[in-house]
């Protein structure tokens, strides 16, 4: 009797699955890896007198209500700012040294470089039937820092006549800071 090998299969109604999988273990290692030495630094003590005095307790709801306007005004700006072809409202709630960094690895460095890259976007940009921006969470790092984290999606108009929309999007991160002038603004802003 001859040996079986055994054989691997590929299931379509499981790829969607092991899709989502992988995006979520990329998602989560990118965060790791931008976090992590923030975090780190918030953990690690200054001082003697920082190790004896004990943790703060951060008030969370507190700076989150702070932060959760100018956050919602932000992601409400989006889809209006890319149907009117209008960057410097998508690019207003970033630092001026903020990053944006696309989902090929292209960093964009600074509220003006951000709001050019969206100009040089437009052109190749098919009219927009819908889109959003879904929040899958957002919580507070530190007292002047929060990450957000969730998707963006766009159908724009298909490229022949009868077609269906072309779907375009995916997960994002986002690291908000309070800036000097109490405003928090994007300092990184991951695309994925």
């Amino acid at each position: 009797m001859e040996p079986r090998t055994p054989s691997i299969t590929c299931r379509p109604d499981r790829l969607d699955t092991m899709t989502d999988f992988i995006r979520f273990h990329t998602t989560l290692s990118l965060v790791t890896l931008v976090l992590a030495p923030s975090l780190f630094a918030q953990a690690t003590p200054r001082s003697t007198a920082a190790r004896d005095s004990g943790r703060v307790r951060l008030d969370t709801a507190a700076i989150l209500s702070s932060a959760r306007p100018e956050i919602e005004a932000a992601n409400a700006a989006w889809l209006p700012g890319l149907r009117q072809h209008d960057a410097k409202s998508i690019a207003a709630p970033y630092a001026d040294s903020g990053l944006f960094i696309a989902a090929n690895g292209t960093v964009t460095r600074g509220r003006d470089e951000v709001a050019r890259m969206y100009e040089a976007r437009f052109p190749r940009l098919r009219p927009i039937r819908a889109g959003g921006i879904v929040q899958d969470g957002l919580t507070v790092l530190a007292p002047r820092r929060i990450v957000e984290w969730g998707r963006g999606w766009l159908d724009l108009e298909p490229e022949r006549e009868g077609s269906p929309p072309v779907r375009s999007g995916g997960s994002y991160v986002t690291i908000w800071e309070r800036q000097a002038d109490g405003h928090w603004r994007i300092v990184r802003n991951m695309a994925f």
